[in-house]
């Protein structure tokens, strides 16, 4: 009898702590909700996506701490919430140099004015860079031309 009322009462307590730790425990809610969100699209002049770079959002009231911070998806976007109206401040950096910092306009209503940067096209900068050089190489043998035939005029009179 003794060793029964025993394994009765550690059955009952081993029991009771399943019960007590369930109701003591925190409950989780949650809600999938069709809101009005800002998303950002980062990818560099080549149109890869920018994946996985670091991003934080700072909100128009704290430019020292930021309100969100992640990490853009394998596509490059990142999405947010503002709670309130104003200039947001965004900053992506992958973490090899490549930096982006922008502001958002969030007007009331999660109105935003859709902004977007896009580099040249590499082409577009070889040949904006070899135009340049040529350019400046024609001015060079021009001056140099004009001085040699200055000179030469000069000693002849």
């Amino acid at each position: 009898m003794k060793k029964f009322s025993l394994i009765f009462i550690i059955t009952f307590f081993f029991s009771l702590s399943f019960v007590l730790h369930n109701l003591w425990a925190h409950g989780i809610v949650y809600e999938v909700k069709e809101d009005k969100t800002v998303v950002i699209k980062v990818a560099y002049d080549d149109g890869e996506p920018m994946s996985y770079a670091k991003i934080k959002i700072f909100s128009p009231d704290n430019k020292d701490i930021e309100h969100q911070n992640g990490r853009t998806d394998k596509n490059g976007c990142f999405a947010f919430l503002p709670d309130k109206v104003g200039q947001w401040q965004v900053i992506v950096d992958d973490g090899m140099g490549h930096r982006v910092t922008t502001k958002v306009e969030v007007e009331k209503g999660v109105k935003i004015e859709k902004t977007s940067y896009r580099a040249w096209p590499r082409w577009q900068a070889v040949i904006t860079g070899i135009s340049i050089i040529w350019g400046l190489t024609g001015l060079i043998f021009y001056l140099k031309k004009r001085n040699t035939s200055n000179s030469n005029s000069s000693m002849s009179l």
